[in-house]
């Protein structure tokens, strides 16, 4: 039986050139692929109101929550500073929703870069707002002019869940400013970029697990990124 796979959404909010209307919602195409050739369905996730969530985590049997914007930070009761970026509140608010009903209900759910820190978040932890000016040690570059579907630094993979699918030392993408600061209860990190910022964290049991990179962009030439979702799939 196929699992039905939810990925959350972003918002275009210009116009669009087809049919010239602000505020479409979209599913990355790459993240749809990856979760249809592992096997299972995807279902691309607008924002609903929070009220809704429930109804509809009863639909689904996993969650990936994709990249997109930064995070508004007063979800972790942090006011916002200059470096900061563009929020969508309204995402946010839904996306917490959603990860604290799903995790309530062990379902599976998958953090991509943006979901990595949304998941952080939600269950207690907090985030870098900007790692130019609130991270202590000195950075690699974590946001890349390369390709987006080419790697560009490696990841140390500790012993986990995560490591039997992408190996000790995978080579990763990078299009971030933010990162994950202080682990939530009962995550555990593992994986961290050379200057020590988190790249991935997990829980006991692997229903919980998020990356900081772009697998979405990679697995297509990339047979340990493929991994990470056939896994992820399978666990469901």
């Amino acid at each position: 039986m196929n699992k039905l796979v939810g990925i959350t959404a972003d918002i275009f909010l210009n116009n669009t050139s087809l049919i010239n209307q602000k505020n479409a919602d979209f599913v990355p195409r790459p993240a749809v692929n990856a979760v249809l050739n592992a096997g299972g369905i995807p279902v691309g996730l607008p924002y609903l109101p929070d009220d809704r969530v429930s109804s509809l985590l009863d639909k689904l049997d996993g969650i990936i929550f994709t990249g997109g914007p930064d995070i508004d930070p007063t979800f972790m009761d942090e006011e916002p500073i200059p470096e900061l970026g563009r929020t969508d509140r309204y995402r946010d608010s839904f996306e917490i929703a959603l990860a604290k009903g799903a995790v309530t209900r062990n379902m599976p759910i998958l953090g991509i870069c943006r979901g990595a820190e949304l998941i952080n978040i939600a269950l207690g932890g907090t985030i870098y707002q900007d790692l130019g000016v609130q991270y202590a040690g000195k950075l690699i570059k974590h946001h890349q002019a390369a390709p987006g579907d080419l790697p560009t630094h490696h990841v140390e993979v500790f012993d986990s869940f995560l490591r039997s699918s992408v190996g000790s030392n995978p080579f990763v993408n990078s299009r971030h400013h933010q990162a994950i600061k202080e682990v939530a209860p009962n995550l555990t990190v593992v994986a961290k970029a050379p200057d020590g910022v988190i790249e991935a964290i997990e829980n006991k049991d692997a229903s919980i697990q998020a990356v900081q990179w772009h697998p979405e962009n990679m697995w297509e030439k990339s047979t340990s990124q493929f991994s990470l979702f056939k896994d992820y799939i399978d666990r469901i």
